[in-house]
């Protein structure tokens, strides 16, 4: 960290810097007393404000697991720096889970499950347009067609976000989004290993906000089942019991899930993060698909 810039954090969150060391993004820096982690983002500012009211809305209902904001001296939840917005936050020590390892994934599920059930009641109107996003799955899905269309050995997957598109327009799925609206609930957004960390109590506390949004909770709990349960049906019905031990799910919310864990997520993912040649080994053929559909129907 330059000179300038530490003498600034050190002004403005009136603490005094004896250690600093970048990873990343982000800085962990240590006081005599505390270590923390100060985070940079290119976000807008209003977006800014409301990842910080979130983490401190999750605070205020007692929710234990996610990183603490800490005001300037002034009382703001962020910092500005050579045109980026920082926040300070309590450093988590410990490591990553491993979710090949089944006692880290119950920890995972379990953690999700209890976020969920305070991931409710946000003030709307302290949420910015773009981070409102109950209504957005039709254009995300419709995103994931176009792009397996381009290729001959993803149209069985084309056809399937189809499907997936009617899916949604079901009146099960319509209700669960539409109470998920109502409730104000919120996600994290990329809820998986890389963005959780375990503690030396072998507890698991969520970092990195940054894609937090007014959005279905459905949305994460299938993000994790994607990543971790990929084109395995009954492997995922399981962890969805696992998830219901915690937070039961309505008959909309399993049906909106369903639709979700229809959707070809992962291959998409890879053809945007390495092309084509880095879906192929995740790709099912028509078969294994249609196992997997057969399997996921029991959600219904």
């Amino acid at each position: 960290m330059k000179s300038s810039m530490k003498s600034q954090v050190e002004q403005i969150y009136g603490i005094k810097i004896k250690e600093t060391l970048q990873i990343k993004d982000i800085y962990k820096i240590r006081t005599t007393n505390e270590t923390y982690c100060l985070k940079s983002y290119a976000f807008p500012e209003e977006e800014v404000r409301f990842i910080t009211r979130i983490l401190s809305y999750m605070d205020e209902r007692g929710f234990t697991r996610s990183q603490k904001v800490s005001p300037t001296v002034e009382q703001s939840p962020y910092m500005t720096h050579n045109g980026l917005f920082y926040t300070l936050t309590n450093w988590v020590d410990g490591q990553r889970p491993d979710f090949t390892r089944r006692r880290d994934l119950k920890k995972g599920i379990r953690t999700l499950a209890r976020f969920h059930s305070i991931a409710e009641g946000f003030p709307t109107a302290e949420a910015p347009e773009a981070r409102i996003r109950y209504m957005g799955l039709d254009h995300e899905i419709t995103e994931y067609k176009t792009l397996l269309s381009s290729y001959k050995i993803t149209s069985h997957l084309a056809a399937l976000s189809e499907d997936v598109l009617d899916h949604l327009h079901q009146p099960k799925v319509i209700e669960a989004i539409d109470t998920e609206q109502k409730a104000s609930s919120f996600v994290h957004g990329d809820y998986n290993y890389p963005n959780l960390m375990k503690d030396k109590r072998r507890k698991l506390h969520l970092i990195d906000f940054d894609n937090t949004s007014l959005h279905a909770r459905m949305k994460d709990l299938s993000h994790i089942l994607h990543r971790n349960a990929l084109w395995d049906g009954s492997e995922m019905l399981r962890w969805i019991d696992y998830y219901q031990r915690y937070r039961p799910l309505s008959s909309s919310d399993l049906c909106l899930l369903h639709a979700l864990l229809s959707a070809p997520y992962h291959v998409v993912r890879n053809i945007r993060i390495g092309g084509i040649r880095l879906a192929k080994e995740i790709i099912p053929t028509a078969a294994h698909l249609n196992k997997y559909q057969r399997e996921l129907r029991a959600l219904l």
